[in-house]
C-alpha cells in the first residue's frame, strides 16, 4: 500500500511539473475581463412586440436584476444573472474568456427562458473601454439569429450594455441594460 501511495505521489509530482512548464500566462486581454468582476444592480429595458420579436417601436418592458461576476482562475469570467421578466423569475449564466489562438474574446450565454445557448465572439477597444461581441443563437421563433452586444464602461462602477438583433441588414435595438456596481 505504501509503495502504491509513493508511486501515486511520484506521478502527480512529475505530471504537475510537466503541466507547469507548459502553462500559458494570462494576457492583457484576460485582464480586461476583470472590468466585470463584482456584484451589479441591473436595470433592463427590452423592446419586444406582441409576437415575441424585437420591435424598437414597442413600449419598453422594464425589469431589474442582480448580476454576480467572478473570475475562474486567470482566464474565464463566470457570470450569474438573477431577476424577473414579465412577472416570471429569470436566471442567466455566461462564461467569457479570451481565446489566445483565435485572438478574440469568446463566450456563451444561456438562460431559463430558452433551450438554446447564445454564442459570442468579439473584441475590446482599450481607448473607449468597449467590448463588442457578434452573437449567434436561436430566436424565440426557433430560427437562427445574428446580433451584436456592445458593453461600455464609463467608470469603474457603471456599465452600459446594448444588444441589437440583425434583421434584413439592419441593427434593431432589442435590449439595454444599465449596471451599477454594488460590491
Amino acid at each position: 500500500m505504501l509503495r502504491l501511495n509513493l508511486v501515486g505521489v511520484f506521478v502527480l509530482v512529475v505530471l504537475g511539473n510537466g503541466f507547469a512548464q507548459g502553462q500559458i500566462e494570462p494576457t492583457a486581454e484576460h485582464e480586461h475581463l476583470k472590468l466585470d468582476e463584482g456584484t451589479w444592480k441591473a436595470t433592463v429595458k427590452m423592446w419586444m412586440g406582441a409576437d415575441g420579436q424585437t420591435d424598437p417601436n414597442a413600449e419598453p418592458m422594464m425589469s431589474e436584476g442582480t448580476e454576480v461576476n467572478r473570475m475562474m482562475g486567470p482566464f474565464w469570467m463566470h457570470s450569474e444573472f438573477k431577476g424577473e421578466f414579465a412577472g416570471m423569475p429569470f436566471e442567466g449564466k455566461s462564461i467569457n474568456g479570451y481565446d489566445v489562438n483565435k485572438k478574440q474574446y469568446v463566450g456563451t450565454w444561456f438562460d431559463t427562458f430558452s433551450p438554446h445557448a447564445l454564442q459570442m465572439t468579439g473584441t475590446f477597444d482599450t481607448d473607449s473601454r468597449t467590448f463588442t461581441y457578434q452573437t449567434r443563437g436561436i430566436g424565440m421563433d426557433g430560427k437562427p439569429t445574428l446580433g451584436k452586444s456592445v458593453a461600455t464602461y464609463p467608470d469603474e462602477d457603471h456599465r452600459e450594455v446594448k444588444m441589437y438583433e440583425l434583421k434584413d441588414g439592419k441593427e434593431l435595438l432589442s435590449m439595454q441594460i444599465s449596471y451599477e456596481r454594488t460590491k
